[in-house]
């Protein structure tokens, strides 16, 4: 994981220097024509080839401009191989992306949620799906007009392969820097989750590592030109579940929007979350979190959790009205996560 302020191996960000002396005078002096016999000559070259070398290596360890203003003119996107299991061809039906409000677009497909942010410097991407999720993320976002090469951050809700599965090769095409929860960004560096992840016994629940992960203090505040990005950590589904939350605007009308994660009790085979009464008093604190913070917009891991397709249905039969603004929406997914995790412990008591 990698700290701020330092480049991709731990070092001190360098800070370019005075630029090499290529006029070959003494004190900057431009040189004599008739100075120029073969012994300045080979002087001269010997200089200049020194100083272009100099140059080439504070080029090469110049840290990576990822995040400033210019982006690369074409980003080479190579996916994954596909994550095979019984139900990923339904995970992946595709879905025409859409514009939830101001800046904030869904780009994911009809099961599995990925979300951009357009900032005035750069988009900014929440999920990455499968692996063979990854190629229509990257579709949808360049259908609504926008550039794969200008992704400058992507964040994690959860570490799965159904949500993670594409960043490693999201990363790779774009150099966009990969941001989570410290305990996300663990799993995520591994490639499958964490020991404590109640789906940890799940064989088939792995993914492409991502090699370098910005580690995200629960709220931490992230920047993209105007967007800024807050970390809200709710431990429950995974034990690195996080919340992303941000204001998006139309005209002078902005809103609190809420990227919250599952309330999913899913797990491996065998595990009980009876048989640790701190995590389940953690999982009720990050429900009741969830209810508490201000939202306008609900957006989630699942479009089926929050009615995606209703909400669309909704605004096709009357334009002016935006069914995604609700600000009931994470009351709302708070109390369906408190009904699924109470259900999830009385069938663990009743299996003793």
């Amino acid at each position: 994981m990698r700290l701020p302020g330092q480049d991709r191996v731990g070092r001190p960000l360098l800070k370019s220097g005075k630029k090499p002396d290529l006029t070959g005078g003494k004190g900057g002096a431009p040189l004599k024509r008739e100075s120029m016999n073969l012994k300045s000559v080979i002087s001269l070259l010997g200089r200049l080839v020194l100083a272009f070398l100099g140059a080439a290596a504070v080029i090469a360890c110049t840290p990576s401009a990822k995040n400033e203003t210019s982006s690369p003119a074409q980003a080479v996107f190579e996916p994954d191989p596909p994550h095979v299991c019984d139900f990923c061809e339904r995970l992946n039906e595709p879905m025409a992306p859409f514009q939830v409000y101001g800046n904030t677009y869904y780009v994911g497909t009809a099961m599995i949620s990925s979300v951009l942010i357009a900032s005035d410097d750069g988009l900014v991407l929440i999920n990455g799906g499968m692996t063979q999720t990854a190629p229509r993320i990257v579709d949808n976002i360049e259908a609504l007009g926008f550039s794969l090469a200008d992704l400058k951050l992507i964040f994690n809700s959860h570490p799965h392969f159904d949500h993670a599965g594409g960043i490693a090769a999201l990363e790779r095409a774009t150099g966009a820097e990969v941001a989570a929860s410290i305990e996300s960004a663990k799993a995520l560096e591994m490639g499958h989750p964490t020991e404590d992840d109640p789906q940890r016994g799940i064989e088939d629940n792995v993914f492409p590592a991502v090699p370098d992960v910005r580690a995200v203090k629960d709220g931490e505040a992230l920047a993209v030109g105007d967007v800024k990005i807050t970390a809200r950590y709710m431990p429950g589904h995974t034990p690195g579940s996080a919340a992303w939350t941000w204001r998006s605007c139309e005209e002078d009308r902005c809103l609190d929007v809420v990227f919250a994660d599952t309330f999913s009790t899913r797990s491996a085979p065998g595990f009980r979350f009876t048989d640790d009464p701190e995590r389940v008093e953690t999982f009720r604190n990050s429900i009741a979190k969830v209810a508490g913070l201000p939202c306008d917009i609900l957006l989630a891991p699942s479009p089926l959790s929050i009615d995606v397709e209703a909400k669309l249905k909704a605004r096709e039969e009357d334009p002016e009205t935006n069914p995604f603004i609700d600000p009931d929406a994470c009351r709302a997914y708070a109390e369906a996560g408190t009904g699924r995790l109470e259900k999830r412990l009385a069938e663990e008591a009743s299996d003793q």
